[in-house]
């Protein structure tokens, strides 16, 4: 299994269990980011077997410890955060900044190419603005990968996109 974590902040925020597509259906943006579907699931504190001891002919009781969750923000522990579009320009841009000098040391060849397609990636992203929705891995860190949420016509649930190149790929 591959999980991928935020280059800045080591935060796990996504895995290959989730099958990965073009960014809002556009093949144009593979290049520099990738969406993934997530899904509403129920979920219920643990259960050791000894809360529903039931004889046998009784009603089994229904668990009230059950609530719905989102199985990506859920599993990898991802808070929403509000931008409004001036916040949201202001951090992309520090932010694109750091990933570039990053990979100046790591990937030096692929900084040209990245910096053409963010910036027509965000391009993208500022027209949608006000459909999307924000998100931050586990350690709340706003210097780390911020994770766009957002709905198509009848998704029950979000599809979230990340920036490749702001994620280290690790093996387990």
């Amino acid at each position: 299994m591959k999980v991928y974590k935020c280059i800045f902040t080591g935060d796990e925020v996504m895995s290959d269990s989730y099958k990965q597509t073009s960014p809002f259906g556009k093949a144009e943006f593979d290049e520099i980011a990738f969406e993934v579907q997530s899904k509403r699931v129920q979920k219920s504190a643990e259960d050791f077997g000894i809360a529903h001891n039931t004889e046998e002919g009784e009603a089994e009781v229904v668990d009230a410890d059950v609530e719905t969750v989102n199985d990506i923000i859920d599993a990898f522990k991802l808070e929403s955060t509000p931008f409004t579009k001036k916040e949201y320009m202001t951090y992309i841009k520090a932010y694109l900044a750091r990933i570039k000098e990053s990979m100046e040391k790591s990937n030096p060849d692929r900084v040209e190419t990245f910096m053409k397609n963010a910036q027509t990636f965000v391009k993208y992203l500022l027209e949608r603005f006000d459909d999307l929705e924000f998100y931050l891995g586990p350690s709340l860190d706003c210097e780390g990968i911020v994770i766009y949420g957002y709905y198509e016509d009848g998704d029950l649930a979000p599809r979230f996109i990340y920036f490749k190149d702001a994620l280290n790929e690790e093996r387990y």
